[in-house]
C-alpha cells in the first residue's frame, strides 16, 4: 500500500468510529503490517524492553524473538524501536519525550537503532521532529506545508519516498 492510500485507508476507518485515538493505533498497526509482509521480524505494537521503563509503539526484532507475554522483549532481542505518529510532532515537548525514550533504549542496549516515523508532517512546523533536534533518524512518508485537511483538501500532499528507505534501512539490520 502506498502512503497516500495508507492515509485515506486511516481516514476512513477513523469515519467509522468517529474515535480520534484510533487514528495512531491504526498508522502503528498498518505499518507493523506492511513491514512484516516485507519480511522483517516485528513485534505487536505498544511493546516494552526490559529496563526501560517507558512503552514503545514497535520493535524490529531479531528473527525468531519473541517477547515475554508478547509484550517485554530482551535488550539483546531488539534491532529497532520505531516512534509512530500519524500526524508528526506535538511539539517540543513531545519531541524531548521521544529523544528520553530513545536515550533510554539507547542505555540498555547501545546497537539498538532508533527510528522517529511520521505518516504526515507539516514541513513549516517549528517543533517538527528532525534528525537534528532529535539526534535520531527520522522518516517523514508524507509532507505537508500547511495542516493535514487543508492538504488533503488542495491535494498539496506528497510522498516523500522515505518509506522505501526506511524499509532498506531496517532490512540491513536484519540481515
Amino acid at each position: 500500500m502506498d502512503e497516500l492510500a495508507l492515509l485515506n485507508y486511516i481516514l476512513d476507518l477513523k469515519k467509522k468510529t468517529n474515535c480520534t485515538k484510533l487514528v495512531g493505533a491504526l498508522t502503528i498497526e498498518l505499518l507493523r503490517t506492511e513491514l512484516s509482509d516485507s519480511g522483517l521480524s516485528v513485534s505487536g505494537r505498544d511493546v516494552f524492553i526490559e529496563s526501560v521503563p517507558y512503552e514503545v509503539d514497535l520493535l524490529i526484532t531479531k528473527k525468531g524473538a519473541i517477547g515475554e507475554a508478547n509484550t517485554v522483549y530482551h535488550p539483546n532481542d531488539v534491532l529497532a524501536v520505531l516512534e509512530i505518529k500519524f500526524r508528526g510532532s506535538y511539539g517540543n515537548e513531545s519531541n524531548n519525550h521521544v529523544k528520553t525514550v530513545f536515550d533510554s533504549v539507547r542505555d540498555v542496549n547501545v546497537n539498538i537503532q532508533c527510528f522517529y516515523v511520521a505518516l504526515s508532517e507539516n514541513q513549516r512546523y517549528k517543533h517538527r521532529a528532525t534528525s537534528e533536534n532529535l539526534g535520531y533518524e527520522c522518516f517523514e512518508l508524507l509532507t505537508r506545508d500547511t495542516n493535514l485537511e487543508s492538504a488533503l483538501k488542495k491535494k498539496t500532499l506528497k510522498a516523500t519516498g522515505d518509506f522505501p528507505k526506511l524499509l532498506k534501512t531496517l532490512q540491513k539490520l536484519s540481515n
